[in-house]
């Protein structure tokens, strides 16, 4: 037991001269280079530069805090700009589609005015007779050619014609309550009293059943005819008025089987044009 007390000692003693030799070994350096450290500062300010070249070194990290607050605020800047942006242009597509319709109600207007002046001017041609205006609300192909016009007067009787901003175009087929069915002149069961504009002979044109077709009734092969003439209403019969355009003839054939020529006259406007119907007795 005592020799074991002997080695503790001996150990502790040893530990003790160990620990302190190591700390002196340590302690000097430190004490030197920390001399030199204060000198060279002295000298040299080299905290100063440490301290540039530290800040320097470190500037990233230190402003990432500002970088990633920039980068947030310019996202935020260009998503919100881009959302002004695009509301702005669904705002002004949203005017221009407004502009358009407007435009195109304009335009509508517009030709209204002028389909009304010209029926006005038409109209000038009837002197005292009575004149009623109709709005068309349909047009029917079949199973026979109509057209439907509304009107808001119940003086409309059968015997009248209707006419649109080009003139004669048909008859009434129907008298409803606030409306009216208009057969067309082409219609095959229309005859028109006419003439030939450039020779004066009294003809008749029967329609064909065709849009803007008609023929010439039994017009004899020695007859006076030539393409381009100009085909107007007579006025015979007191059905149709007088001297309006019914077309111009366009093919002139021969049969060999008949004493009659086969004459085409075709007329240059729409039985379905416009909007307006002006009616008014022959």
């Amino acid at each position: 037991m005592f020799g074991g007390e002997h080695k503790q000692t001996d150990i502790a003693q040893t530990a003790i001269f160990t620990t302190g030799s190591m700390r002196a070994s340590r302690f000097y350096p430190a004490i030197i280079f920390t001399f030199l450290i204060m000198y060279g500062d002295y000298s040299f300010d080299l905290s100063s530069k440490i301290r540039f070249v530290s800040s320097y070194l470190f500037t990233p990290f230190t402003q990432i805090e500002y970088l990633a607050k920039d980068s947030f605020n310019s996202f935020d800047s260009y998503f919100s700009s881009q959302k002004k942006l695009s509301e702005e242009i669904n705002t002004l597509r949203n005017q221009i589609r407004d502009l358009e319709n407007q435009n195109l109600a304009l335009k509508n207007i517009k030709a209204s005015l002028n389909e009304l002046e010209e029926l006005f001017d038409l109209s000038k041609s009837f002197q005292e007779r009575e004149i009623f205006l109709g709005k068309i609300t349909d047009y029917k192909k079949f199973p026979k050619e109509l057209v439907l016009v509304e009107t808001r007067t119940n003086k409309i009787s059968k015997d009248m014609i209707a006419f649109n901003v080009f003139g004669l175009i048909g008859v009434i087929d129907e008298l409803l309550n606030n409306s009216i069915k208009i057969t067309p002149l082409h219609d095959a069961s229309i005859k028109v009293p006419a003439k030939n504009s450039r020779t004066l002979e009294n003809i008749i044109i029967v329609g064909t059943g065709k849009p803007k077709i008609f023929q010439i009734e039994e017009f004899k092969k020695n007859g006076d005819i030539k393409r381009g003439d100009e085909i107007i209403s007579s006025g015979l019969g007191g059905r149709f008025p007088e001297g309006f355009l019914l077309g111009k003839v366009t093919e002139i054939k021969e049969n060999d089987q008949s004493n009659f020529l086969l004459i085409t006259v075709e007329n240059t406007f729409d039985f379905s044009f416009g909007s307006t119907i002006l009616f008014t007795k022959p």
